[in-house]
């Protein structure tokens, strides 16, 4: 019998992938499967989205906001990740210093216009050696200030500080923390060959603070 005819190569597909559907401001993109949109700027995203503005970006489950007014809440599995190359930070800028930083909360209400960032529900934040948790975050791009509050608690290597509320100056580092009892740990510092080794007395030091 004849030899069957040999079977003709598939060649791979070139076609593009489908973009998702996105919205886009001046202030940040969100891109997702779904979106609903009014002509009011409300808008409702039910299922994940992938969030983008310069110099960070992220993921949730879900969002609303409304693009007029350049808002957004991003809602469930919120991470988002800062390479600190936003156009606010400047040369003074101690958390853009810092490098990349991670944020991951239940819900993140972002004000794009004001730069002002309110993080809700098992608040934790990572940048480099630096970690803090809370249950609420309010971070202010404009002013340079971080508020947290609820179980408060900072770490930096050896160092750590718990409070009830914390409020910290990213261009000057200053910290002013309340709550009763505020909590501060340092490491006792290593005694000089032949020198008296230290008292084991905590010292009672203001700065620096960990963040």
């Amino acid at each position: 019998s004849p030899a069957a005819p040999p079977s003709p190569s598939v060649a791979p597909s070139s076609a593009p992938k489908k973009s998702l559907p996105s919205l886009e401001t001046p202030y940040y993109k969100i891109e997702t499967d779904e979106i609903s949109h009014k002509a009011n700027g409300d808008f409702t995203m039910p299922h994940k989205v992938a969030f983008s503005r310069p110099g960070s970006d992220g993921t949730a489950d879900q969002a609303e906001g409304n693009d007029k007014r350049s808002t957004i809440t991003l809602i469930g599995n919120v991470v988002i990740h800062d390479n600190g190359n936003a156009p606010e930070a400047d040369s003074n800028d101690e958390y853009a210093k810092g490098g990349p930083s991670t944020l991951t909360c239940d819900r993140l209400d972002v004000d794009a216009k004001a730069k002002v960032y309110n993080a809700i529900g098992h608040v934790h934040f990572e940048q480099g050696a630096r970690k803090a948790d809370a249950d609420r975050g309010v971070l202010n791009r404009s002013t340079g200030m971080l508020h947290l509050q609820g179980h408060v608690k900072t770490s930096e290597g050896d160092s750590s500080l718990r409070a009830d509320e914390m409020d910290y100056n990213l261009n000057t580092k200053h910290v002013l923390s309340d709550g009763k009892p505020i909590i501060i740990k340092q490491p006792v510092p290593t005694p000089a060959p032949g020198s008296a080794s230290p008292s084991p007395k905590p010292k009672k030091r203001r700065l620096p603070l960990p963040i």
